[in-house]
């Protein structure tokens, strides 16, 4: 599987070379160019981006999976904020790190991973995990709930995952 990172507006590169080397376990990943924040994503009286709006306009980047790495600030209604979005199946996919601060970068990056697995995984076929806490699927409300799972797929989730992984690696 080919997973490209696409950043969007100014991003950190120690982010996407990060998220590079964790991320290969889902096989070959390779970094985009920049590009601006999607025209008509921000929504003026809430100052935040449309999610959904990343995926679009990761719908000409090519790879299998295609995530976008942002550091605006997201939502996708009815959600205030959302820490990434992605669609069930496809293969567009959005993280932002503007919520994930922290005076630790060890910190960003590992909430940042979490978060990238997580909407990777929806992309595979997997929906939030309300039964195992610490499977990389469980539904973050806030950062706390990020910070206390894991950052990997319960058996269940891994299951599916590798269903879908298998017929992308032929």
């Amino acid at each position: 599987m080919k997973l490209t990172l696409q950043p969007f507006g100014s991003m950190d590169r120690r982010i996407l070379e990060h998220l590079r080397g964790e991320l290969k376990v889902f096989d070959q990943v390779v970094i985009s160019k920049e590009e601006p924040l999607p025209s008509g994503a921000l929504d003026k009286k809430r100052g935040q981006y449309r999610a959904s709006a990343f995926e679009v306009a990761c719908e000409s980047v090519p790879g299998d999976r295609v995530l976008g790495v942002t550091a605006a600030d997201l939502f996708e209604p009815p959600l205030n904020f959302v820490f990434g979005h992605a669609r069930i199946h496809g293969r567009e996919a959005v993280i932002s790190v503007a919520r994930l601060g922290d005076p630790n970068l060890d910190k960003v990056l590992e909430r940042t991973t979490k978060e990238a697995v997580h909407e990777i995984g929806h992309t595979l076929g997997l929906m939030h995990d309300e039964e195992h806490a610490r499977c990389v699927m469980h539904f973050s409300h806030n950062l706390g709930d990020t910070d206390r799972k894991g950052r990997d797929f319960c058996p269940d989730c891994l299951q599916t995952a590798e269903f879908t992984l298998k017929r992308l690696r032929r």
